[in-house]
Formats: structure tokens, sequence, C-alpha cells
């Protein structure tokens, strides 16, 4: 095709936009992922464009648990040695996608298991004014320098490296991957050896680009994202059981079905505390609150049927998934509610019994470029929006401005908030929420600090000046006034002159307890009667620059030894609050404000003695029937 010097080129299929610098879904959708890394558009087609983090915890894929409460549960990598990645998915051209850990010699099962490093890294750039030669592939009849009109934004904070597709070059011989994100090696499905792509990490667990599947298949596309099983398919598995014999065919046997009779969970962000629920979302919103894509009654997870012929594979599955999905949030909308939920898809995919190396590479589009295990779609990429150099801002795709999430200041979770509470404002998409760093001097918080202020206007209309505690460019901790109304509210902080906006749910009471980690250390501490003298003692100690728990002695016979929980949102509802610690109620003698900082709760709880040697124990606190979210200590 030939390029005429100057003339924009149509933007790919389904792309807003110049579709030259093509945005980075990483990095316009991650504030709306859950716990997860799944997410849905407005259809309620729940899918995963990263490493589906849940489903590689199900099948045993080097992962730990850390942590679990109201949100759900946090994982992180395991320690070397690993074990080979599980087969996830499996590409629309018929491949196998496997979790990031593969034989670090291709050729040999008996090698040791390495994480596959990506070929990709951020191009060193300042302007965008070339692209990779990666990326041709994908805009066919573009040069690799671009005429003056398909310039894309210079790099700045508004416009990060990496916050397009076209921001990456591919470097051969940097990873072990190829520039589809995949390689020809043995595995233990395939001892004879197949191409796949394998989803991939850094050294830190995060997704790494191209997350998944590159901008282009591996092989040739003779499968399809939307194939009832024709009439002559043979069923393999139905109803919860396999009609026909298992095989040992990995397109076959792969299939995550043993919990395809559970129906599928979510969590709302309207109220994670309520727990999951099989309908959503759940029918008394937040007046003003708005949502897409539902459930209306209960809804079977995972694969639902799995049908063959002589040359592909049929799945039909709800593209809803057994591990707990959402709660999802937005900076600027639904008081910082996402508001697309999961909806039942009668997802139905047709794949490819024996692919094939395509002799023409065809582009992923956006959409279901595979299926997971689960039944679950696979999207690459793509948010659908590109940057337009006439507009000089992206076009379509999901909203990306600069804004600010709100939080609780002591969980650090998402949700409602109680007035009175303490809330942590974090910058979003280049925002800059103050022009200095500065942090209040007195317990007395002023309502301008380091030039930054922040306007709440609540569901009535009022607006209201919050206390600030601390404020930076990137994070600004305040108190929300005890005068703001309950409902969905609008934040407004503004500093050197420019405003951004972020929203919050606020509620009469919304319990929130500080920790010291992201694993639930409880932020407490230690109080020791003995002989009626009180002796301070600590839950952490630090090690190794990582704050750990300290175990806690309950002994001698004789001491009592008292908890010191610190939170926030606990409200004028003048309700009883309960503690549990591990399976035991424990008695609570205080519950109430902390004192010296408005808006600090503190909670002094005594630890029955028969806990004594019980490890890591979790530390639930109840109030008005919400639980707040739990944290731990460890007893010796």
């Amino acid at each position: 095709m030939l390029q005429l010097k100057g003339v924009a080129q149509p933007p790919p299929p389904m792309q807003s936009g110049d579709g030259i610098w093509v945005r980075n879904a990483y990095y316009g959708e991650l504030q709306t992922f859950d716990r997860c890394f799944g997410n849905q558009p407005g259809n309620g087609q729940y899918h995963h464009h990263v490493q589906p983090v849940c489903l590689r915890a199900q099948l045993n894929d080097n992962l730990d648990a850390v942590s679990s409460g109201r949100l759900g549960t946090s994982y992180r990598e395991k320690a070397a040695p690993w074990t080979h990645s599980p087969i996830l998915g499996w590409a629309l051209d018929g491949y196998p996608i496997y979790g990031p850990y593969g034989f670090s010699d291709p050729t040999s099962s008996s090698s040791t298991v390495k994480r596959m490093r990506s070929g990709f890294r951020v191009r060193s750039i300042t302007q965008r004014t070339t692209l990779p030669d990666w990326a041709l592939g994908h805009h066919p009849g573009v040069p690799v320098q671009l005429a003056s009109s398909q310039y894309g934004p210079d790099v700045s904070d508004l416009f990060p490296a990496g916050r397009y597709l076209e921001d990456y070059e591919y470097v051969a011989g940097t990873g072990d991957l190829d520039q589809y994100n995949g390689r020809f090696a043995v595995t233990p499905e395939y001892p004879g050896g197949t191409y796949a792509y394998y989803v991939t990490i850094d050294e830190a667990g995060r997704p790494a680009f191209p997350y998944i599947i590159g901008m282009q298949y591996y092989g040739a596309v003779t499968g399809s994202g939307n194939s009832p099983a024709p009439a002559d398919a043979q069923t393999a598995f139905a109803n919860g059981s396999w009609q026909q014999s298992p095989s040992s065919t990995p397109n076959l046997s792969s299939w995550l079905t043993k919990y395809s009779q559970e129906s599928a969970r979510v969590i709302s962000g309207f109220d994670p505390s309520a727990g999951p629920r099989t309908t959503w979302p759940e029918s008394q919103l937040p007046p003003g609150a708005r949502t897409a894509g539902s459930v209306s009654s209960a809804a079977k997870a995972d694969i639902q049927t799995v049908s063959t012929t002589d040359s592909a594979v049929y799945i039909a599955s709800n593209n809803l998934a057994s591990y707990l999905m959402g709660p999802w949030f937005i900076d600027g909308q639904n008081g910082g509610v996402f508001m697309n939920f999961p909806s039942v898809q009668n997802f139905r995919v047709r794949l490819p019994k024996t692919p094939t190396a395509a002799i023409t590479r065809q582009t992923t589009g956006l959409g279901p470029v595979g299926i997971w295990v689960n039944g679950v779609a696979v999207f690459n990429v793509l948010d659908g929006a590109s940057y337009s150099n006439a507009q000089r801002t992206d076009v379509g795709g999901g909203g990306v401005r600069p804004g600010s999430m709100n939080v609780s200041a002591a969980s650090f979770e998402g949700g409602p908030v109680a007035s009175g509470s303490l809330i942590s404002a974090f910058s979003l998409f280049g925002s800059k929420l103050s022009t200095t760093t500065s942090a209040a001097q007195t317990p007395d918080w002023p309502t301008t600090l380091g030039g930054t202020t922040v306007q709440i206007r609540d569901a009535t209309g009022a607006t209201h000046d919050a206390r600030i505690s601390y404020a930076s460019p990137q994070q600004v901790n305040y108190r929300l006034p005890e005068t703001v109304s309950n409902g969905l509210a609008t934040v407004t902080i503004t500093a050197g002159g420019t405003a951004v906006t972020g929203a919050l749910n606020v509620v009469s009471t919304y319990p929130n307890l500080f920790q010291f980690n992201s694993e639930g250390l409880a932020a407490a501490g230690i109080i020791r009667v003995r002989n009626g003298a009180q002796i301070p003692e600590e839950v952490y100690q630090v090690k190794n620059g990582a704050i750990i728990a300290q175990p806690i002695d309950l002994g001698p016979a004789g001491d009592e030894v008292y908890l010191v929980l610190y939170g926030s949102g606990l409200g004028k509802s003048g309700s009883p609050v309960t503690v549990r610690i591990g399976d035991t109620e424990a008695p609570v003698l205080y519950a109430g404000a902390q004192g010296t900082y408005q808006g600090l709760d503190q909670y002094n709880v005594r630890i029955p003695a028969s806990l004594s040697g019980r490890g890591r124990v979790t530390v639930q606190m109840v109030t008005n029937g919400k639980s707040a979210n739990p944290v731990n200590i460890t007893i010796k």
C-alpha cells in the first residue's frame, strides 16, 4: 500500500482517533480492574487484558495468597524454585496461552523453570515522531518516520511513556519471547514441543507489555469468538460432567470444569462489606447511582459445554468466573464506583484442533482474542482509543483525564466512606494535586496546605471545605467534613490554579482499620498490664526494610494484654462494636474517637489468654452491621 506523505491513514477497524498512537489498555483501564485484573465494558463482557491472577491461583500457578478481605484476595509471586505454568487459555489461532513460567531451555523439560521475559521495553524517546519496527505490521502502509500530521504528543506527565502501544520497542534477544509474546518450546502438555503464548510479568509480579498476545497472532486464525457448535458436534462435557472418557489432548483436557455448577459471585463497590452476591448490582443503589450490565438471577460460572468435531473444539460459557469478581472503581463518577457490571454473555468459541503458523500475520483487534480455560474472554492491549492529532487528546475508549482517586486513608480501599472520616486522594493520569509537599504541623489541620484546597459538593448540592493533613503532587490526605450529607459526592482538589475532580459515596458508618503492610498487619499497639503498671509494646518489627509481625507474648500468668487498634469511619451511629480475634470474641473496652486527631478512631481490645500459641490470627471488627477490613496479628 502506498503511503502518501502528509496524509493520515484510516485507523484500524473499531479504533477511534487517528489510529497511529494506540492507547494501552493497561494504562487507560487499570483503575477499573478488580483484584483479579478483570473488568468489563458497557455490554458486560468480563475479560482480562493482562494476566488473570485469580485463575492462576485456582490452577496453582506459583502464587501465594497474602491477604483476604472485603475486596477479595491479594496474591504475590512465589520465590523460586517454580513449577512450569499451566495452560491458562487458548488464542483464536488455536495455540495455548501459558502462565508466566516455562522451561529455561525451550528444548528440555528437565531444565530449570524461569519467568518468561517479554522482549519489549519502553523506547527512549521524548517526542513521538516515529514508529517502532514491530508496529508496522499493525499499521499497514505507515512508515517508520511519520508525517507531522501523524505525530503523537510529546512525552510528559500528561502523556507519559507507556501510554501508547507504540511507546514500546521489541528487541530480539533481550527476552525469551518473540514479538507475538510466544515461542516454540516443550511443555508438560506438549513434550514434543508447540508454539505457545505466555502471559508476561516483571520481576515484581506486575503485568509486563504486551501482557498476553502481541498485536498480531502467530498462527492462522481459523477460530471464532461467536461460533455455536454445529449439529454434528460431539458433546464432551455438559451439565457438570464429562460425557466422554477424559481425553489427554490438551485442547480438551485443559478446561476448568470443576466449578461449572457453582454460581458466579460479585462484590459490589457500593458496599463491599456486604460480601459476595450471586445477583448484582444490588437493588438498593445510592440515589443517583447508575449501572450497566447485571445478573438478576444466579448464573453458573466457568465452562458449561465442550463439544468437538474432527477439526474444531467448541466451548460455551456464560463468560463469568468462579473466582470472586469485583469490586470495580473509577475516579469521577457514581460515587467512585465503576458503573459497568458483568452480565451473562452466552459466549461460544471455536478453536482449531490443529493450529498452523500463519503465512501472513493477522492483526488482533478489539474484543475477544481467545478464551481462558474458565470460559472468560481473553482481550489484548487495546482499549479502543488512540490519539487525535487534530483534537490533541485521545479519542474513544474510557474516560482518561487528569483526576483523583479518593479512598479510605486507613485501609486504602475504595467504597463507601463515612462523613468525618480520613481520606487519601491519589493523582490519576498526570494530575498534580499540589504544587509542593507539605504536612500540617499541628492537629488543627488547615483548609489550605501547600497551596492545595479540597472542596466537597454533597448530594444536596451543599459545598464543604475539608481540612488537610498532608499535600504533595501525587497524594493529598484530608478529613471528610462531618457536615457532608449522605449520598454521592464530588471532590474538587485545586492546586496552582488547576482543579481536578474525584468522587465519593458518603454513608453514616463504614469502618476502616489502619494496617502496616499489604499483608494486612494491624497498625496497632500493645499495652501490657503487669502488677498495675502499663507497658507499651509493638505488634511489628522491621526486617530487611520490611515491616513484619512481632509475635505477641500473652504470658506470664497474671498479665493482661490489650490490643489498641486505630481506624476511621466509625461515624456517630452509637452502635455496639464487636471484635473477634481468630475464632474468639474479644472484650472491647473502648470504641470511639482517638482524641488528638479528628477523624481518627481507637479501639481498645483485651486479647483473651486462650489465644496463646495461635500464631497469625485475623482481627475482625463489626459495627452497625458493617465489617471493617480484616487485619491480622501474630500471637506467640
